[in-house]
């Protein structure tokens, strides 16, 4: 028997006439699923599935091992009954442990395999980011001490099936401030149930919910996603630390930030900013010129601001050529040759 990836993932028991419509919905898909299938099984890697039984729903696409849910929704959901239906729905579905991502039709019909990969990349930040969490197993440590018989008030009471949140389940302590890399920003209150808007600075724009717990720049959890959705000018979020609009309306201008170590790693001469900041600047000949202070991008090149010995700051394109090496490791960073007035304002025009 050849070698075979399997994936294991326990799924809830299934009615079987669940199962029987879910044979059904695969038959005969709306144009966009069909569509986006032909991308997503070309992904092999992410194991996904179409029209899948999960619990009570059909979910029109998921990838079990990153707990995430994807939906297609035409204009039918744009209905107020149907949008009560998919919330009732979703929340069913995140009370099993999966993250639920809604896509348009017309955003899979435009460019479908946009979309596909996307999503992959989403799917990947959360296993990455599960696997980063995942506790490690040490079998040295004693086994917990038994649990104290239950009191003569406690016997014969059904023990409860819902799970309060716990906020000291992100207890911040160990949390860095230096570590943290900003992902995004909340803009403004979303709504009156407590949904903020945020903007996000991800490379996709559903990045800045794929890490877990949001921080602030002082290493506070102000915000950990639980249901989310596209809008115009970012996403409309929410999650349990924001219980109503006035709470989501203090939080405006609120920075959020991820702690380092939960990025995927880079690509090649692909860096994070925060991983910039901070580095030395040296010549080709190793002569020092100054210290990143900081990274900008206004529509073209990223640009290095970097702080010379007389502190004035002096902007360069990071680009190949005018920085042909960057050692992290060393946190410095190689220059080649510039000019005393690169990157300085311009001066002051001569009279006529």
């Amino acid at each position: 028997m050849g070698d075979r990836s399997i994936d294991r993932t326990r799924m809830p028991n299934r009615d079987p006439r669940t199962v029987r419509r879910a044979r059904r919905l695969r038959s005969d898909p709306t144009p966009a699923e069909h569509a986006l299938w032909r991308e997503l099984r070309a992904q092999p890697d992410m194991h996904w599935r179409r029209q899948a039984p999960i619990g009570a729903a059909i979910a029109d696409f998921a990838c079990l091992r990153a707990k995430l849910i994807v939906e297609v929704d035409g204009g039918a959901h744009d209905h107020a009954a149907a949008e009560r239906c998919d919330l009732e729905r979703t929340g069913q579905l995140e009370a099993l442990g999966f993250m639920v991502r809604r896509i348009r039709n017309e955003e899979v019909l435009h460019d479908a395999k946009r979309v596909a990969e996307e999503l992959r990349a989403f799917a990947r930040a959360r296993l990455e980011a599960a696997s980063r969490e995942k506790p490690s197993l040490d079998r040295s440590a004693s086994p917990p001490p038994p649990a104290p018989p239950p009191t003569a008030s406690e016997e014969g009471r059904k023990p409860s099936r819902r799970r309060q949140y716990d906020f000291r389940e992100h207890e911040t302590a160990e949390i860095d401030p230096a570590t943290l890399v900003l992902v995004g920003a909340i803009s403004g209150a979303f709504g009156v149930k407590g949904e903020v808007r945020v903007r996000s600075f991800t490379a996709a724009p559903e990045g800045v919910v794929a890490y877990g717990p949001l921080y602030d720049a002082a290493g506070r959890v102000v915000l950990t996603p639980k249901r989310w959705r596209a809008i115009n000018d970012g996403l409309a979020v929410t999650g349990p630390e924001i219980p109503d609009r006035t709470t989501a309306e203090k939080l405006k201008s609120t920075p959020l930030h991820v702690p380092r170590h939960l990025l995927p790693p880079t690509e090649e001469d692909e860096f994070y900013h925060v991983d910039l900041i901070g580095c030395r600047v040296e010549t080709l000949a190793g002569e020092p010129v100054g210290e990143v202070i900081d990274v900008h991008n206004f529509g073209a090149d990223d640009l290095l601001e970097m702080r010379k010995a007389d502190g004035k700051s002096h902007f360069l394109s990071f680009t190949k050529e005018a920085v042909p090496h960057v050692d992290l490791v060393g946190r410095r960073v190689v220059i080649s040759p510039i000019e005393d007035s690169a990157g300085e304002p311009d001066d002051e025009p001569e009279a006529e």
